[in-house]
């Protein structure tokens, strides 16, 4: 008797021996789901930051090995001055303002061109007396260069032969890499670098 009266008050108070009452259900949902969704957060905050630790180490990575390429070019040969227009490394581009070509002679008579294009991708070609090679990108891969803002800023912009003007050669090189572009973790990094020619012989005045 004293079992089913406590059952009777048990029903007539929402009560109930054998579980739980809809509110706490509803608490608990709500508890699992803050946690759940804070771990989420977290997992969320954690992907972004080393995503944008490999996208910090690749430009790094990128930047040197771009630079490594054209300061070995540019060191290891002479600034030609004698490309005629019309074709990719013309020289009269070093008179431009916005020059995003530039063409490098070696000892052995070897014109190296290196261009961007306007994906900002970086081509280099090599020619020899044989005929020119298959364009290779510098580029790493996820890598691009902004051709709005990439320069190569030759001086003089004429042979220092010409006039006898004494000037040793040299390239400054403007550029902004980009890392994952067009995607939320995009990373511009802004680069200038001058490099001189170490071959370029100059008369002495």
């Amino acid at each position: 008797m004293r079992q089913f009266l406590i059952r009777q008050f048990n029903r007539q108070h929402g009560r109930s021996q054998d579980g739980f009452t809809l509110m706490e259900i509803i608490v608990a949902t709500a508890i699992f789901v803050t946690v759940v969704s804070s771990i989420l957060a977290l997992f969320n905050y954690v992907l972004k930051i080393n995503r944008q630790f490999q996208a910090v180490r690749q430009v790094a990575q990128g930047t040197r090995n771009f630079t490594e390429v054209l300061s070995r070019e540019i060191r290891n040969g002479r600034i030609d001055y004698s490309q005629p227009n019309g074709t990719p490394c013309a020289a009269s581009n070093y008179e431009v303002e916005k020059s995003q070509s530039l063409s490098i002679e070696t000892y052995t008579g070897e014109v190296t061109c290196l261009y961007l294009d306007e994906a900002g991708i970086m081509y280099l070609t090599r020619s020899t007396p044989d005929g020119a090679s298959i364009p290779q990108t510098v580029n790493p891969p996820n890598f691009t260069i902004n051709p709005e803002t990439f320069r190569f800023v030759v001086r003089p912009d004429q042979s220092p032969l010409v006039n006898n003007q004494g000037v040793q050669p040299f390239v400054t090189i403007l550029a902004e890499f980009e890392v994952f572009k067009g995607m939320p973790d995009e990373q511009i990094i802004p680069y200038q670098t001058t490099i001189s020619s170490d071959v370029y012989d100059i008369p002495s005045l």
